[in-house]
């Protein structure tokens, strides 16, 4: 019998890189489920159980930020990463205040990528990924 894979659920409202995304996870034995808004995000969040959010900062119906904060007020839930093209510090303040636990800006870096699920999967809320290139936000 397999272990039981990680479910991560990736809310991108872009064709390309959700596909490019669910491959890329699915290579890291990951089981991804995919929404490519954040109304979808939100039902699947509050009837499915995921070991870790994955939003993309630009959605076209609402805002990943508005949307990781209600996933935070879901009871148990899991941690929260934005990926955003914007790094400014506002963005990263605003994704702290949303409840995320870490700020990756695209382009990503796909090692940090692979390093920051890993450790937020494996190890509590807040741990230290400075270390492996991430942005804790």
């Amino acid at each position: 019998m397999q272990p039981a894979r990680n479910r991560i659920l990736c809310v991108d409202d872009h064709e390309d890189s959700r596909g490019m995304m669910k491959v890329l996870l699915e290579m890291w034995n990951y089981e991804v489920t995919l929404a490519d808004a954040a109304e979808d995000g939100l039902y699947l969040a509050r009837t499915e159980p995921f070991d870790l959010y994955l939003l993309d900062a630009h959605l076209p119906d609402g805002s990943a930020f508005k949307l990781c904060e209600q996933i935070c007020g879901v009871p148990g839930h899991a941690p929260v990463v934005l990926i955003s093209t914007a790094s400014y510090e506002a963005d990263k303040q605003r994704g702290r205040d949303a409840g995320a636990i870490a700020y990756l800006a695209k382009p990503l870096d796909f090692d940090v990528l692979e390093i920051t699920l890993a450790r937020l999967i494996t190890q509590a809320p807040g741990s230290d990924l400075e270390n492996a290139g991430a942005r804790t936000i």
